[in-house]
């Protein structure tokens, strides 16, 4: 299964990815020399490379929140780095686009001027369209954000009621060592008193028989000799 570095760095990768075609595409743009296919070709290309890269930005900025505490500071970097980057293409497309096609209006005619209108009237309605997906996208990442916090909250709050569970095992282990311990030291203590008790009681019965009975066994036998 994957982790959330593991789908962090896929998407650093596909961003880097999407990042060298929009690189490659400007430059195409910058030398379309007045080309009015090629200016709209370019920029509807670069227009949707955007949109990858803005979703792959998104994506690393909902990762970053996941990934483990070691990597959050890096990852954390990242994206604003590349937040960065992303706004400095997006300056950079609007000024290169804008350039070409006044070099394309300057060198066409009017057909080359309604066809710049029409291309750019359907962009900026994809472009609301766009925008419209762009926020209800925001609006779900939000609540997969807070979603996402909260299963964090209640992994660290299991992670560590885990911790004293395994803590309170390990004083329950010690416990029950501490009272068999204590039974085995009072089962001895008792047999010691009962062979005490045994052996005091083999005493007074060897004081009585020796004090009491022996003596009067050894007077009582001679007499009886005496007689016959």
């Amino acid at each position: 299964m994957a982790t959330a570095i593991d789908r962090f760095l896929r998407y650093e990768e596909n961003f880097l990815n999407s990042t060298r075609i929009i690189s490659r595409s400007l430059t195409r743009l910058t030398e379309a020399n007045g080309n009015v296919d090629l200016v709209i070709a370019t920029a509807v290309e670069i227009e949707s490379e955007l949109s990858e890269t803005e979703g792959y930005l998104k994506a690393m900025d909902v990762e970053h929140r996941t990934v483990a505490p070691q990597e959050k500071k890096s990852t954390q970097e990242k994206v604003q780095e590349y937040r960065s980057e992303y706004r400095e293409m997006l300056q950079t497309f609007k000024t290169t686009k804008y350039n070409a096609e006044a070099l394309a209006l300057r060198g066409g005619g009017a057909a080359s001027r309604n066809k710049l209108i029409n291309t750019n009237a359907r962009l900026d309605s994809s472009t609301a369209t766009l925008e419209q997906s762009r926020r209800l996208v925001a609006e779900t990442e939000g609540i997969g954000s807070n979603i996402l916090t909260d299963m964090t909250q209640q992994r660290e709050i299991l992670l560590d009621a885990d911790d004293k569970v395994e803590e309170t095992r390990g004083y329950t282990k010690q416990a029950s060592g501490i009272l068999t311990m204590m039974e085995n030291r009072a089962f001895y203590h008792k047999l010691c008193v009962y062979i005490w008790i045994l052996i005091l009681f083999v005493a007074i019965c060897c004081v009585i028989y020796f004090g009491f009975i022996a003596p009067n066994e050894k007077t009582s036998t001679p007499t009886a000799t005496t007689r016959h």
